[in-house]
């Protein structure tokens, strides 16, 4: 695109040619023609702008949104994390104590995260343990906290409890990206969903708040059955979640066709990667951003998909302040994903180095 330099010097130019002489930086002429060419550089932003946003393969935000609304997709929203706590006396409860849905708890901590129960639970006379379902607060994959995080009670209860979670909370998402919806609008065109076919399955499958990927496959239990197995990028899929799915297939799939939702196992990947830096830049910053660009690309690959070497080390090179990298060829290689699996983030170990 042309710049504002280039466009008031072509204007200066033309100017010079037909009047026979330079206008002085001070003079009338001189300043119209800067904010002249102020505003047709503005304008060739804006052109520039609007070509992004016409086509789906390069659209952001709310234009984004409107592309994929042409094709029956929408945006996934954040969803909230879920998950059980146990609350313990040590001493046993000397009388029933309620504990009523509403009950804030949380992880410790200088930033914690703040969880609530959706039931009324009793622990009864006697009894020194009861278990409450509780919901993350708000939304997020961040509260897809591992077992022992929950550790605090915010609102006060009856008794001297303790808390914690004895499994991983499930099923928090993040909102979508532009990239992963750009990824699927880009799809809905190669593999247009027609009602019945596999993309068909899958759209459906994937507009169930916590899911963010999911893979069909027919035949899977012989004639006349569709096998959809879906996932959430940080987390197993929750039981609840699951069954929202397949209540949703049960009433959107084909006269004679037998839709079971599962949940596909994951498939965990680590990687060792050294990086050469260019001049200038601090290494944990880069290191960082190396992470966030593995982690990145691995949650898109979804259900089925392979965790290529070659794609990997693409994002790598497009990171800021990366000159060369490499992968330990001894202990990295493809992940190959059968369709009941899909690639999640293991361990991913950032070195420093002079690459030969």
């Amino acid at each position: 695109m042309v710049t504002y330099d280039e466009i008031l010097s072509s204007m200066l130019g033309k100017y010079s040619q037909l009047s026979g002489f330079e206008p002085s930086k001070a003079s009338d002429i001189y300043i119209r023609l800067c904010v002249l060419a102020g505003e047709l550089y503005n304008t060739s932003v804006n052109i520039e702008w609007l070509k992004r946003q016409t086509f789906a393969g390069t659209a952001t935000g709310e234009y984004l949104d409107l592309h994929a609304e042409e094709r029956g997709i929408t945006r996934r929203s954040a969803s909230s994390a879920v998950g059980n706590v146990k609350f313990t006396s040590e001493l046993g409860a000397l009388v029933d104590i309620v504990i009523p849905r509403g009950t804030v708890v949380s992880t410790a901590g200088g930033a914690p995260l703040c969880f609530e129960t959706t039931a009324d639970v009793t622990m009864k006379q006697g009894t020194y343990a009861v278990n409450a379902p509780i919901r993350a607060i708000a939304k997020g994959s961040k509260y897809n906290v591992a077992p022992g995080k929950i550790t605090v009670i915010v609102t006060s209860v009856q008794g001297n409890l303790k808390v914690t979670n004895p499994e991983t909370c499930r099923s928090g998402t993040d909102a979508e990206s532009d990239e992963s919806l750009r990824v699927r609008v880009v799809d809905s065109y190669k593999n247009a969903s027609n009602g019945t076919n596999c993309a068909y399955y899958e759209k459906v499958a994937m507009q169930i708040p916590g899911i963010t990927a999911a893979r069909a496959v027919p035949r899977g239990r012989g004639a006349g059955t569709v096998d959809v197995y879906v996932a959430s990028s940080d987390s197993s899929v929750a039981d609840e979640t699951l069954k929202k799915v397949q209540d949703t297939l049960a009433k959107l799939r084909e006269v004679n066709v037998d839709v079971l939702a599962k949940k596909a196992s994951p498939a965990v990947v680590n990687l060792n990667l050294r990086i050469d830096l260019c001049d200038g830049y601090e290494f944990d910053q880069v290191r960082k951003a190396c992470e966030n660009a593995l982690r990145e690309y691995i949650n898109s690959r979804g259900v089925g998909g392979n965790v290529l070497l070659t794609e990997a080390g693409e994002r790598i090179y497009h990171v800021e302040g990366v000159r060369e990298y490499t992968f330990d060829s001894y202990e990295n290689s493809d992940i190959r994903c059968e369709n009941s699996h899909y690639p999640v983030m293991g361990s991913v170990n950032v070195t420093q180095g002079v690459l030969v």
